[in-house]
């Protein structure tokens, strides 16, 4: 007798951020042996995100809504189309590689100190956007799965989708927010106790 294989597999949502940041990790390593001896990869880094730009004003909310809202919305309309499943995939994978990119190269030019300032380029915003990535990402990724397997785009699972990346998306927009009010409020303190420029 056969058995019926209708369980749903798990998305390895978790599994893929920590792979890209486990790369994320590595990659600087193995370039910074070769390459960069020089402290300026990290400085041109942390001097981009924040000069020149008016942090906390309304200018700096519409770029991070740009940024970060509109790769967003791709992944959320590619979830209605079989591009929706390798996006995800390569979303949580690059999110990962930017994560662990930033914490190594901060501590491989800087130090210790410079740990501290890459947690501080991440948070408090990171912990808005991580679980919120695995989360709509693993709903993009089943989505677009059920459409990659023939079975259509069905009414129902359109209005859970959209109901499920509705609420998602208002703790990212949570999120950016925060990336433009709190995050420098958070670097600012930061700099005041470490000096490194």
């Amino acid at each position: 007798m056969k058995k019926n294989r209708t369980e749903v597999k798990k998305f390895p949502a978790l599994i893929l951020f920590l792979v890209g940041f486990l790369a994320g990790n590595l990659i600087p390593n193995m370039i910074w042996r070769a390459k960069w001896q020089q402290k300026t990869w990290a400085s041109v880094y942390f001097l981009s995100t924040f000069a020149g730009r008016d942090t906390g004003s309304l200018e700096y909310l519409k770029e991070i809504l740009k940024y970060r809202g509109s790769f967003y919305l791709l992944n959320v309309i590619c979830g209605f189309s079989v591009f929706g499943a390798p996006l995800a995939v390569i979303t949580l994978l690059g999110s990962g590689l930017y994560a662990g990119m930033i914490m190594t190269v901060s501590i491989l030019e800087f130090g210790f100190a410079g740990g501290v300032i890459g947690m501080g380029l991440l948070l408090p915003q990171y912990l808005f956007y991580i679980p919120i990535w695995l989360y709509s990402l693993e709903q993009e990724w089943f989505m677009s799965s059920d459409i990659w397997k023939n079975r259509g785009l069905l009414s129902g699972k359109i209005s859970i989708y959209l109901k499920k990346v509705g609420i998602a998306s208002v703790g990212y927009l949570f999120g950016m927010l925060i990336e433009c009010y709190v995050n420098p409020l958070v670097i600012g303190i930061i700099l005041e106790y470490i000096k490194i420029f």
